[in-house]
């Protein structure tokens, strides 16, 4: 509605006021539109596979899992030597008889299986004698870190020595790497000397 010679004045329209989500929606745009630039290309294939070692890694797990910890091993080596100490006439009775020698890899070797319920005792016993010592000597070499063929060795050089007269003992044959089977004290003993000390406790 006007008034005759006045003329109303035209309305303003006043902007709205931004709200706090706008403004933060619009300032993140235009950050975005400044400072995007493209980004390299990162190359997701290699030129060479990669490549594991299982084989390495069986091997870890096998040797380790195979060896017992050192308490145990401890407390198994005391419990052979103490085995072997209780043993020890029942198997010098078979070394008087003939019966078994001393083998090239420090073990005992059944020469003759007599007849009746002997023969059965004489193969349990050697058979426990000889778990035994192996135990001692696989012990060894890993303390002394060296390998379980150079104990064995050194092991037969030492129990061939110590033989009574008359015992079985194997001893280096006429080729290399052959062995023979002897009496000690036959003749003169053919054995090597050693100077390391055998692997079980002597009798008290």
């Amino acid at each position: 509605m006007t008034t005759a010679g006045k003329r109303n004045p035209a309305k303003r329209t006043l902007p709205m006021p931004w709200s706090k989500s706008n403004l933060l929606t619009a300032l993140a745009a235009i950050l975005c539109m400044s400072s995007c630039k493209t980004l390299p290309e990162v190359p997701l294939t290699t030129p060479k596979p990669l490549e594991v070692n299982l084989n390495m890694r069986l091997d870890i797990y096998q040797y380790r899992g195979d060896e017992p910890l050192d308490k145990a091993a401890t407390k198994n080596a005391s419990e052979a030597t103490e085995r072997m100490r209780n043993r020890m006439a029942e198997i010098q009775a078979l070394k008087n008889n003939q019966l078994v020698g001393e083998d090239h890899r420090g073990l005992l070797q059944i020469r003759e299986v007599p007849a009746g319920d002997w023969g059965p005792q004489m193969k349990k016993a050697v058979a426990a004698e000889n778990e035994d010592r192996m135990l001692l000597m696989r012990q060894k070499a890993k303390e002394s870190n060296r390998p379980l063929h150079e104990i064995e060795s050194e092991q037969w050089r030492l129990r061939a020595q110590q033989a009574n007269t008359g015992e079985w003992i194997e001893i280096p044959g006429a080729s290399p790497g052959s062995f023979q089977w002897k009496r000690a004290g036959a003749d003169e003993k053919t054995v090597p000397p050693v100077s390391s000390s055998p692997v079980t406790t002597p009798p008290p």
